[in-house]
């Protein structure tokens, strides 16, 4: 069975030559960033995504066709979708770009930076049992973030539901979803897998619908981005 993939990359992976593999799209959205760091991470995430689904359909990596059309508005700046698969799904944080990629179905993948969850978004991310349950710590906070972020993603509803809909395991055990405000169908199709991002970072990785005992390889986007 063919490996779920998830490729790390760090902003000083960026070369001039990997925004040559942009469209014209993806080269206009990455110039309304403002920040060079911001840049870089579009960058390497657009590049990344090229490179591996190029391998898998051995096509050269500008030739891949990827949509990004917004489920909301149909502007080019919703999630990458590839026709015909595989299935990509990009996040970036600090100095932390992930791709994963499955020939399988839908995934999310969801890095963030220590620092970045506190107690004041507990209001917005944690249903009432999930703050009852134990100290808000910072890292608590952040396993919950990545962990939702990584689900609503895999679904495709993004932040067009509320995050406090949805439970999931405690920090302290392996990320699981326990149950989706009236979508309880869903706890039976989704697994879930801590990631491996580095000191400083929490990751997580949601798949839906795929099959029982998948592999999941993270690999460094180095051996993509130069070869």
């Amino acid at each position: 069975m063919e490996p779920v993939a998830v490729w790390w990359a760090a902003l000083s992976d960026v070369r001039q030559a990997h925004a040559g593999l942009l469209n014209e799209v993806e080269r206009g959205r990455r110039e309304r960033y403002l920040r060079e760091p911001d840049r870089h991470r579009f960058t390497l995430g657009a590049a990344i995504t090229r490179i591996a689904v190029g391998a898998m359909r051995g096509l050269a990596p500008e030739n891949v066709a990827i949509d990004r059309s917004c489920a909301d508005c149909g502007e080019q700046h919703g999630r990458p979708v590839i026709a015909g698969g595989p299935h990509v799904s990009v996040s970036h944080s600090g100095d932390r770009v992930a791709v994963a990629v499955s020939p399988y179905g839908p995934l999310g993948v969801d890095v963030e930076a220590a620092g970045r969850a506190t107690e004041g978004i507990a209001g917005h991310l944690l249903a009432q049992d999930e703050r009852d349950a134990q100290p808000l710590t910072p890292d608590a906070m952040l396993a919950y973030w990545t962990r939702k972020e990584a689900l609503v993603k895999a679904t495709g509803d993004g932040l067009r539901v509320p995050l406090t809909d949805l439970r999931v395991s405690p920090p302290t055990e392996a990320p699981r979803l326990l149950d989706w405000s009236g979508r309880a169908e869903l706890v039976a199709r989704i697994t879930m897998v801590t990631l491996a991002p580095g000191t400083g970072y929490a990751a997580c990785l949601a798949l839906l619908d795929h099959p029982a005992g998948v592999e999941i390889v993270e690999r460094p986007a180095a051996e993509l981005l130069n070869p």
